[in-house]
């Protein structure tokens, strides 16, 4: 639902809608107050052209947990990161690159 959908409804119906999508409005009462909320949650142009961007992305395996300041985090396992990023964590010893068969068979598809 977009904002503009939303901004037509009453206060009761948006409460009801951010109940339904477990959306916490904490003591938001008034409308405009709940819409600056689900702005937030609310689907945008914004998500086609970053999903467009994931087509960029690498996967890479993990044997550890490892923080690097400035790059990022990654979990034990499997994670998906940018090309540039990907070139980065390439060089230390507990990463190595993952194709995609690699990561779908693990994931059962």
């Amino acid at each position: 639902m977009t904002i503009e959908e939303l901004s037509k409804k009453t206060v009761m119906e948006l409460k009801a809608y951010a109940k339904k999508n477990n959306i916490e409005l904490f003591d938001s009462k008034t409308k405009l107050e709940i819409l600056e909320i689900l702005a937030s949650w609310a689907p945008n142009e914004n998500i086609q052209v970053e999903t467009k961007k994931k087509e960029k992305d690498s996967a890479i395996y993990s044997t550890r947990n490892i923080y690097w300041s400035g790059v990022g985090t990654l979990s034990i396992g499997y994670n998906i990161v940018t090309k540039e990023d990907a070139d980065k964590w390439l060089t230390r010893k507990s990463v190595r690159s993952a194709s995609p068969e690699e990561v779908a068979r693990h994931y059962g598809k």
